[in-house]
């Protein structure tokens, strides 16, 4: 195409020439709608089901998400095989479960990644959702086998309930805790949710070791309570990121 015959077609795009004919107007759009027909497919894509993201962010994820909870539980395994009265220092070791689960859960924000991820088709929180699903199947291995390295340290099944409890109740405080951050803080999330877990471990080391009486068979009423107001609380949260996921939402705020 010559310059003149490309100034020409500008000018007659920008309704400066003459007047377009029909008869050329009706081939152009017939052409257009030969070419989508053809090459384009105008119904609606279907969208992907949440069991298909899941496996989808399995692959992709799933090498690191279970990676990080089996070196977790090899390191804890070995710590307990060397410590007396095994069972009250559950709660200092089970929220590292925890722990290992931030990494993924905010590996968009450490690669600065996080807009790019809200405006994909699968919002924020399914992609947090499904990272849930898979990081709680693993923290499920991992407490369950913590807690059967505890009863063959005790070479006893007695008081199995207040066992669960001490691996449960702390888990679920920081996995609340860590999603509340996730929601609530602008920036500095990763550091700040290290910190309050490894926190969390700290105080129940202390309370392990200066006050056994929180783990006597008397003080039982007060972890069910707390089982059940922090597994609300987690609930909540959980209930939060599903709703969120079916309006297509972020959960949490883009650092």
């Amino acid at each position: 195409m010559s310059d003149r015959e490309l100034k020409g077609y500008l000018r007659d795009s920008l309704g400066q020439g003459a007047e377009i004919k029909p008869g050329k107007k009706a081939e152009t759009v017939m052409r257009c709608a030969e070419v989508m027909r053809r090459y384009g497919d105008c119904g609606e894509e279907e969208r992907t089901g949440f069991w298909q993201f899941l496996s989808d962010v399995f692959r992709f994820e799933g090498l690191s998400i279970f990676g990080l909870q089996t070196g977790v539980l090899f390191l804890i395994c070995i710590r307990l095989g060397t410590i007396d009265h095994v069972s009250y220092y559950i709660p200092a070791f089970t929220p590292l479960f925890a722990l290992a689960v931030i990494p993924p859960l905010l590996r968009s924000q450490f690669y600065k990644m996080s807009e790019m991820e809200a405006v994909t088709r699968a919002s924020g929180a399914e992609t947090i959702l499904a990272k849930l699903v898979l990081a709680g199947a693993a923290n499920l291995v991992g407490i369950t086998v913590v807690l059967g390295l505890v009863m063959y340290r005790r070479q006893s099944g007695e008081g199995i309930g207040r066992i669960i409890l001490y691996g449960l109740v702390p888990y679920l405080v920081c996995m609340t805790t860590i999603l509340r951050l996730i929601r609530l803080r602008r920036r500095e999330r990763i550091p700040v949710c290290a910190v309050v877990t490894i926190a969390y471990c700290v105080v129940w080391g202390i309370s392990a070791n200066r006050m056994p009486l929180v783990y006597e068979t008397s003080a039982t009423g007060l972890w069910i309570v707390l089982f059940l107001v922090f597994g609300g609380f987690f609930g909540r949260e959980i209930g939060v990121i599903a709703g969120r996921k079916r309006e297509g939402k972020l959960y949490g705020i883009i650092g």
